[in-house]
């Protein structure tokens, strides 16, 4: 991997964390929370360390506490796994870090407290020249050198960002990079917990049928004290007596640990051992569920102390307070409005007054003009009401007169029609098909409201007639499609008067085959 040098002064940590991670493809918080949460743990190793950041973080701990609290950097594992003490300062190390991001007096302050720690990285950075580092390293054992080595690096990138990054050991730097990409992937307390499970499910299973088999059912401390099994029980006590020479009661500390979840305990056995060993599987076992239930409680006072502490409780009250202020000002803004608002409601109510009182008046005036103008037209409509009865009287009447020649052979020409023609009536009430069915029987009747009907009994008919006034659109469609679509004859019945429907379906079967038309309307 090829670093790109950037003339930049205005690089920080951030920008070139994202620089680095497009090359190796991995988040870019990765690398910037390894900087400042092993430069913040590197910080916490001394009385003269914690003092000196104490000093910073005082000028301002609620903007530190604020910037810490809300970044993920506080939860990486170098934080987490480091002890209360490291973590409280290592947390108000972070804020600072956070905040000296942008602000250039502040990263001052930071990099002369690092240099005053770290003098030899530092001249290693400025002078580009990494055999110092070495000798410092050759003077160590291998697992303090490891450690040093892993402060060190972030240290180092720390200064190389921010006072040479012109010019960097791109050797070295490739070096970290991949010490961070290493414990990324590869170390254990990096690794998904839940996969291992998988791979090793078979294993934990064995181990469990054989625990079960061998000491009882063992869940949790309780289950170890009171098993049947005397090597079980002593192992137990030998552990519990050690808790009560430190002045802690199992039964209160343990309290909520009735339930220890065994493959988790199992998981490292069968991890680091390969094969099946009775007593190291038991002392794993009982010494297991004794320091689980310890971690449990160990993390519930941690998140108890963080959620409690001071610089918590200040901050909240410190947002408290704000909330206070920007309430109280609302609450003036509002009374202000409020005030404004019942001014303006007398003045309206005033003018309300007055208005409705004229368009009381106006209003009286209008319902009196209208009242006459109804009654002027409900004795128009009245007029017309009766002019219509008698036009209609008179509409039937020459109906009537017209087609009187042809009613009183009616029956005997109807009859002729049926006798050679397939008529079908859809609709009409039930009574007037009843009489019309009576009167004439070659004539297919259908009810008007069963959209069900076969249709197939229209195939039969010449000529189909619709009783619209008795009928549903259901029936009617379904019979127009297939009068439609075969293109059948059919027509509408408007009377209610046999002998004037039988006029009516003479008239129009003699207009249509008059015609030659497949429609009638």
């Amino acid at each position: 991997m090829d670093i790109e040098v950037r003339n930049n002064r205005k690089i920080n940590v951030s920008s070139f964390s994202k620089i680095i991670a497009e090359h190796l493809n991995i988040d870019s918080n990765i690398i910037r929370n390894y900087i400042f949460a092993n430069i913040s743990i590197s910080l916490t190793r001394s009385k003269e360390m914690k003092k000196d950041i104490d000093k910073i973080y005082y000028e301002d701990r609620l903007k530190y506490y604020n910037a810490a609290i809300n970044d993920t950097c506080i939860n990486y594992t170098t934080i987490k796994q480091a002890n209360i003490e490291q973590e409280i300062y290592s947390r108000r190390i972070v804020g600072v870090l956070i905040e000296g991001e942008t602000d250039s007096m502040l990263r001052s302050k930071i990099i002369k407290v690092l240099r005053k720690y770290y003098p030899i990285i530092y001249n290693a950075v400025k002078k580009h020249d990494k055999k110092i580092l070495k000798n410092r390293y050759m003077k160590m054992d291998l697992i303090t050198r490891n450690i040093e080595a892993k402060f060190d690096a972030a240290v180092y990138l720390y200064f190389a960002i921010y006072i040479s990054p012109e010019i960097v050991d791109q050797g070295f730097v490739i070096s970290i990079l991949n010490d961070i990409e290493e414990f990324e992937s590869k170390n254990f307390i990096n690794q998904n917990i839940d996969m291992e499970f998988d791979n090793y499910k078979n294993r934990i299973k064995e181990v469990r049928l054989l625990i079960k088999r061998k000491f009882g059912k063992i869940y949790n401390f309780k289950d170890i004290l009171r098993n049947n099994n005397e090597d079980v029980r002593k192992l137990g006590e030998i552990l519990e007596d050690l808790f009560i020479m430190n002045g802690i009661n199992i039964e209160s500390m343990f309290e909520d640990s009735q339930f220890i979840c065994i493959e988790k305990i199992i998981l490292p056995y069968v991890r680091i051992v390969k094969n099946e060993d009775s007593d190291i599987i038991l002392f794993s076992i009982i010494s297991g569920i004794f320091m689980q239930s310890l971690i449990n409680e160990y993390k519930k006072a941690r998140n108890l102390y963080f959620n409690n502490m001071e610089e918590s409780s200040s901050y909240k009250l410190s947002i408290l307070e704000e909330q206070m202020i920007e309430v109280k000002k609302e609450n003036i803004s509002l009374k202000n409005k409020l005030d404004y608002f019942n001014k303006e409601k007398l003045m309206y109510e005033k003018r309300l007054k007055s208005e409705l009182s004229k368009l009381d008046s106006i209003y009286k005036l209008e319902i009196k003009k209208k009242e006459d103008q109804i009654r002027i037209l409900e004795n128009k409509l009245n007029e017309e009401k009766i002019l219509k009865l008698d036009l209609e009287y008179l509409k039937e009447y020459e109906f009537n007169s017209d087609t009187n020649h042809r009613i009183s052979d009616s029956n005997k020409r109807l009859e002729k029609y049926t006798i050679i023609k397939k008529i079908i009536i859809i609709g009409g009430d039930k009574e007037w098909r009843r009489r019309f069915r009576i009167k004439y029987p070659e004539i297919r009747m259908l009810n008007g409201f069963n959209e069900n009907f076969d249709i197939r009994i229209l195939n039969t008919a010449d000529y189909i007639f619709f009783y619209t006034q008795y009928m549903n659109h259901s029936t009617f469609h379904r019979a127009m499609d297939f009068i439609k679509l075969n293109k059948c004859k059919f027509g509408y019945i408007g009377k209610t008067n046999i002998d004037l429907v039988e006029g009516e379906i003479i008239e129009k079967i003699v207009t249509c085959e008059g015609n030659n038309e497949e429609y009638i309307y």
